[in-house]
């Protein structure tokens, strides 16, 4: 790989903002336990300006999270407002009467809504701290507050070793979908966030799920930015938006750092990688797969711009 002389591309990079690092939940594939940095709030100056910078930039913000729970944030409407397009991804705990009122009255296009499973028995462990019929109710709830408004709501199932006999149908049935056509069923793997090692809801894996390192640019409710959305303690910090510009901040010298790890497998100076990649006995991510054929190619250009690696002739920063 090669980094470029004007560093990472900013418009082919995937936006997430943490407006906090709380949380109501400790789900069984989440590294919350095990967090090192403070539960706080995103000091909401530091949001606006992210959202006066990406303006200027022409750039969209995907994600309103990374690792909290957005709706114990208090300004989460007027954060909203502030990133056109954006999506919020919830637990669905919280989804009151009240907070459906607020949210379908701010400019928010997408909700994702993660119930995950259909099994009262195995909720527990996915979604540790959640009362299963709760959520069922404030979906259901939520699905009818918005309907006919301009909202896509997203009802997630995840696949994981205990839920992998479930299937888009039989969410699509429990939820009525065929009367809610502003609602989808999302399907994600269970990803180990917490551990790259077998656990109760996931398989051993072994390399990258973004299939290269460049994938995000994920600003913590610190105002550090890491370049993983895996990296949920901000071991691998590009900047920091608070002392630097997202432009300045594309061109971190710590991408030397990154380039140079994923050139000789030497994960020493990138915790959050060398977890990733421990278990080399473990089966790929097919991104991880796409990434090593695209490095063996005589001609690399297209997979460089297909897979985001900077430093491709023609492409903009």
């Amino acid at each position: 790989m090669s980094k470029g002389k004007n560093g990472l591309r900013l418009r082919s990079l995937k936006y997430m903002l943490e407006l906090t690092s709380r949380c109501n939940l400790r789900c069984g594939m989440c590294p919350m336990d095990v967090l090192t940095r403070p539960f706080e709030d995103a000091p909401f100056d530091m949001v606006e300006d992210v959202a006066r910078q990406m303006r200027e930039l022409d750039l969209p913000m995907k994600y309103l999270h990374e690792m909290g729970e957005p709706f114990l944030y208090k300004r989460l409407c007027e954060a909203i407002d502030l990133f056109p397009g954006v999506c919020v991804s919830t637990n669905g705990t919280l989804l009151s009467e009240q907070w459906a009122k607020d949210i379908l009255s701010s400019s928010l296009s997408k909700l994702r809504i993660c119930i995950d499973t259909l099994k009262p028995e195995v909720y527990p462990i996915v979604r540790k701290g959640g009362k299963f019929d709760a959520v069922v109710e404030n979906i259901r709830r939520f699905l009818e507050m918005s309907k006919g408004k301009k909202i896509v709501v997203e009802i997630q199932r995840m696949i994981t070793t205990q839920t992998h006999d479930e299937s888009v149908k039989s969410f699509r049935e429990f939820f009525h979908l065929d009367r809610y056509p502003q609602a989808t069923i999302i399907q994600k793997t269970c990803e180990g966030l917490d551990t790259s090692e077998v656990t109760e809801l996931h398989q051993a894996y072994y390399g990258c799920f973004q299939g290269t390192p460049y994938q995000w640019f994920v600003i913590l409710c610190n105002g550090d930015v890491t370049h993983c959305c895996y990296d949920y303690d901000g071991t691998q910090k590009l900047g920091n938006v608070r002392e630097k510009s997202i432009v300045e901040i594309a061109n971190s010298p710590f991408l030397a750092t990154i380039e140079e790890g994923f050139r000789t497998h030497d994960f020493s100076q990138l915790p959050r990688c060398a977890e990733c990649f421990k278990n080399p006995a473990a089966k790929p991510p097919l991104t991880d797969r796409l990434w090593r054929y695209a490095q063996a190619f005589p001609w690399k250009d297209p997979f460089r711009r297909f897979l985001n690696i900077p430093g491709v002739p023609g492409g903009e920063n």
